[in-house]
């Protein structure tokens, strides 16, 4: 396993990057040492770097129809970024680590090993869900609409983070 630090004035392309190549990946959250967000694994809508409000935001995929991207965590004045990578795994890249302001827990971004197609197609199935059960769960035959109107949901939410 390697560490790579990100120098500070290339955060801006690194996140555009890092979010077009592990958008939908499954990812797990870990804040210091024991708080997890996303267990076992939440899609990855991306990273979000805001230069003048010095903050590196996390977001995750949720099921909540009128905002999909949960932000999962915030690090304000993020110290360091570093990409964590494993040669020897069938996705290189494996993961980053965001380093807060003095005092504060380290954040872990860990992905699973599953391919981002699968995780978004399943995202979409339960957004899907989730639209027939805001309908109460009763009118069915209308799995298809569902389908269509989860899967522009996700474009709509993700797109920004890679566009």
């Amino acid at each position: 396993m390697k560490k790579t630090r990100i120098l500070k004035n290339e955060w801006p392309s690194f996140v555009k990057d890092f979010n077009s190549q592990n958008q939908f990946r499954r990812a797990t959250l870990t804040l210091g040492e024991d708080a997890v967000i996303g267990e076992p694994g939440l899609p990855l809508v991306g990273l979000s770097y805001d230069e003048e409000e010095r903050k590196l935001d996390v977001y995750l995929g949720c099921l909540d129809t009128k905002n999909l991207a949960h932000l999962s965590h915030s690090v304000e004045v993020p110290r360091a970024v570093y990409l964590i990578t494993d040669q020897e795994a069938p996705n290189p890249v494996i993961g980053a680590q965001i380093q807060g302001s003095p005092g504060t827990g380290m954040a872990y971004l860990i992905f699973k090993d599953e391919r981002p197609e699968n995780v978004r197609c399943q995202w979409i199935a339960n957004v899907a869900y989730s639209l027939f059960e805001i309908r109460g769960g009763k009118i069915h035959g209308e799995d298809q609409k569902d389908w269509y109107d989860a899967e522009r949901l996700v474009d709509e939410t993700t797109t920004p983070f890679v566009g």
